[in-house]
């Protein structure tokens, strides 16, 4: 995980769209485990949707919605989904075809009891952030047919590595899950989302002209202010879950998911020198668009026979993803100091003519497990991969490329004692690596898909009924696609991650509740002439230690009341390729509390937060090599009110 997804999500209650909420949320009482979960507006543990053990399985196409395979370009809000839970280490044992580097799987929202019932939020912070949002469940002809549904306004602060002061955004978010359920066989549900964002102010990225990090600035907002970005994601879907017979059930889903940006711009201080004079470039870009469509039916037979149980899957799925991107502009303005944000007239872009991008991937596989209670579980999966890429960039010839890849896994937990469970697993899989981009020498070039694969052991500890510790070893590898010297895009070699994840997580009294995760290991950089190449051995923005740990207290006398603290640190990572370059070591608190009370005679919940305690300054490594300033000292609080 790099250093701006780090940000992204320890702060993740400054960013927007905002979640749907209930006053009883609280992922640290909810979380199973230390490595990551969702709930509401709030985020804990290790990982994230965009980051585990140092890769993006959101970018590998390893996301899904109730278990079924959802291709996500679109930002997902919590207006149709509850939160999302990373499937990775124990936590996948027995998940039917788990992917390399862990599954995120989002929760779609609940259709609710029949009654009518609604949450209102309202939110201040940080910085110039605020909002309302209402969310509810209207029944519609009682149990049968519910319609969750919801809305929101937010200004807000999110810029991508976290929230910052004066980079605000307006955004607008609507969602609603219909759920029909006719008879206790048939479940139907569909999901329509969508976000418009407008008026999201561009952070500077910084770029140095040597071996050192950037030198260090004022904290505040200095961007351009014609550089407002706008984009639009929507995602709409229709799933069916229904029960064939006594032993087998059908469950499917199609999904379509679209990213439209009119308008964006990048804002780069490139050369920066030690005395804060660099090169200002701006680049706009032209309506950059991508949308797909996707899904996945799946039929499951189960049976029993004494104490075995035995669970028999047969999917088929798919994506066929457009992508529209490139055309853009840069525009030089000269000499300028970093911490000076002087505004500059809105250049005219002059655009060119956009790359078409068009990948498929179809999958069938079966899946066979076994479950023997009190004694553990073995599941085996198998499935065959049709993937065929085609891009058509301006200037330049049409380039396909076409791969069928057979991809295996193999999981198995065993239960030593009554409090002991080993766990081992070994996973296969297939990720887009993309085309070359414009500034190397084979532009256009279809890069070969990345065939991938993981294993990962640990044993899970009972502590107590409450109380789990998880300790865990695991190795993946990935092609490494880089420059070469002639400037070639190409794969130069592996990334090899190998590390240790231990997690510890649940009550260790009833007034206090803990969740602990650490991530310590090395993301190297194998292959043949990489220091000729100007790559280093480790992985760029990789540490070696990464560790979460957050504690919450509820008062004996004042049961109402709760206080919680966060503690996130990310070590010393490389902030350049060939390694030259390091950025220290980062460790921020949060603390915060809750109140709960009831208001107009409902449930509510009062939640406030100071993030980052200290306000620890330090660079967040965001592009390769670029820099964003990381988010000062902030306030937020937010009133929920269930009715």
């Amino acid at each position: 995980m790099t250093r701006a997804k780090f940000a992204l999500v320890t702060m993740c209650l400054g960013v927007v769209p905002a979640w749907a909420q209930h006053a009883s949320d609280d992922p640290l009482q909810s979380a199973d485990d230390a490595f990551g979960l969702t709930l509401g507006r709030e985020s804990i543990g290790l990982y994230g949707p965009g980051g585990v053990r140092g890769f993006n399985p959101q970018a590998a196409g390893d996301v899904r919605i109730d278990g079924l395979y959802f291709d996500q370009q679109g930002g997902l809000s919590n207006r149709v989904v509850e939160g999302s839970a990373v499937r990775v280490g124990v936590s996948a044992i027995g998940y039917a075809f788990p992917a390399p580097t862990g599954i995120v799987d989002y929760d779609l929202r609940h259709a609710g009891n029949g009654t009518p019932s609604a949450s209102v939020v309202v939110s201040g912070g940080p910085f110039e952030a605020r909002g309302v949002s209402v969310d509810g469940v209207v029944p519609l002809v009682g149990s049968e047919l519910q319609l969750p549904i919801g809305a929101s306004y937010q200004i807000g602060t999110g810029t991508g590595s976290g929230p910052e002061p004066g980079y605000t955004s307006s955004n607008v978010n609507f969602g609603a899950t219909p759920a029909w359920t006719p008879n206790e066989r048939l479940t139907f549900r569909a999901i329509v989302d969508w976000t418009r964002t407008t008026q999201a102010k561009t952070l500077p990225i910084y770029f140095t002209a040597g071996d050192y990090l950037p030198p260090p600035i004022g904290r505040g907002y200095l961007g351009q202010d014609w550089a407002e970005a706008r984009n639009t994601s929507e995602n709409y879907g229709a799933l069916i879950s229904a029960k064939l017979t006594s032993r087998w059930s059908l469950a499917a889903g199609v999904f379509r998911s679209i990213y439209d940006s009119p308008v964006s711009y990048s804002d780069l201080y490139v050369n920066t020198l030690p005395s804060r004079l660099a090169d200002h470039v701006v680049v706009g870009y032209p309506d950059q668009h991508v949308a797909s469509t996707s899904g996945e039916v799946r039929l499951t037979g189960k049976f029993n026979a004494g104490s075995w149980r035995h669970e028999l899957v047969f999917l088929a799925r798919g994506r066929d993803t457009l992508a529209m991107y490139g055309g853009a502009d840069a525009i030089d303005l000269g000499p300028a100091f970093i911490d000076q944000g002087l505004q500059v007239p809105a250049p005219a872009f002059s655009y060119s003519a956009r790359t078409h991008d068009r990948t498929q991937l179809w999958s069938v596989g079966t899946a066979y497990r076994v479950q023997w209670d009190a004694h553990g579980e073995l599941a085996l999966g198998v499935q065959r991969e049709s993937y065929a890429k085609h891009v058509a960039t301006p200037g330049l010839a049409p380039a396909s490329l076409e791969d069928r890849p057979l991809r295996i896994y193999g999981n198995a937990a065993v239960a030593l004692t009554k409090r002991i469970t080993a766990y081992a697993g070994y996973t296969q899989g297939l990720e887009d690596s993309g085309t070359a981009p414009n500034s190397a020498e084979n532009r256009g070039v279809v890069l070969p898909a990345a065939r991938t694969w993981q294993v990962d052991s640990g044993v899970r500890f009972t502590l107590t009924p409450k109380l789990k510790l998880i300790a865990g070893v695991f190795e993946i590898q990935k092609p490494y696609f880089n420059f070469d010297t002639n400037n070639v895009d190409r794969e130069l070699g592996l990334q090899q991650a190998r590390g240790v994840e231990l997690s510890l997580s649940g009550e260790l009294t009833k007034q206090l509740q803990i969740s602990a995760g650490v991530l310590a290991g090395k993301v190297s950089i194998v292959g043949q002439n990489l220091q000729a190449e100007g790559v280093g051995p480790v992985a760029l923005g990789q540490p070696r230690l990464n560790f979460v740990a957050s504690a919450d207290y509820r008062f004996p006398e004042l049961p109402a009341l709760s206080v919680d603290l966060s503690l996130f640190h990310f070590g010393a990572a490389p902030s350049s390729v060939n390694n030259a370059v390091y950025a220290d070591p980062v460790t921020q608190y949060t603390i915060g509390g809750r109140y709960r009370f009831t208001l107009f005679g409902k449930a509510a919940t009062l939640r406030a937060q100071l993030q980052n305690l200290t306000n620890y300054y330090f660079w967040n490594i965001g592009y390769s090599p670029g820099y964003l300033q990381a988010s000062p000292r902030s306030v937020v609080a937010y009133l929920t009110a269930d009715f």
